[in-house]
């Protein structure tokens, strides 16, 4: 399914995030609201990216992005390092930093998910 800008998409996003995470017998809940990031230009305010964040496994935070401008911005999985977020593609090497995909649809989340715990089981550096 491809995620836009409107709150069938935001359900959609928290959907598949939880259907990945109960499909394998781990928790993962929404941490706050979804937050929709705006930038002032010209005196003009433009969304720029959906925001929400996870706590997944009890263990680590995520923070997943869906653009609402799919011409100047893609869709990023982070993952929190201390205070900061993280975009994955930084974390892991050059060969490795085009197997995350930058699509706004529901199979590459799942698909980015199952990429994050082969980073964490440290099969992907």
């Amino acid at each position: 399914m491809k995620l836009k800008n409107d709150p069938q998409s935001y359900a959609a996003l928290d959907a598949c995030i939880d259907k990945y995470y109960r499909n394998k017998g781990l928790p993962c809940l929404p941490y706050g609201e979804g937050i929709v990031k705006t930038s002032v230009i010209d005196g003009r305010i433009y969304e720029e990216v959906y925001e929400k964040v996870y706590f997944v496994a009890r263990k680590y935070f995520i923070k997943y992005g869906i653009p609402i401008d799919t011409r100047n911005f893609f869709a990023m999985l982070f993952l929190a390092i201390g205070p900061n977020y993280v975009p994955m593609f930084w974390l892991v090497t050059e060969e490795n930093d085009s197997k995350f995909s930058m699509d706004s649809t529901t199979e590459a989340v799942t698909h980015n998910l199952a990429m994050l715990d082969e980073y964490l089981a440290g099969r992907l550096i």
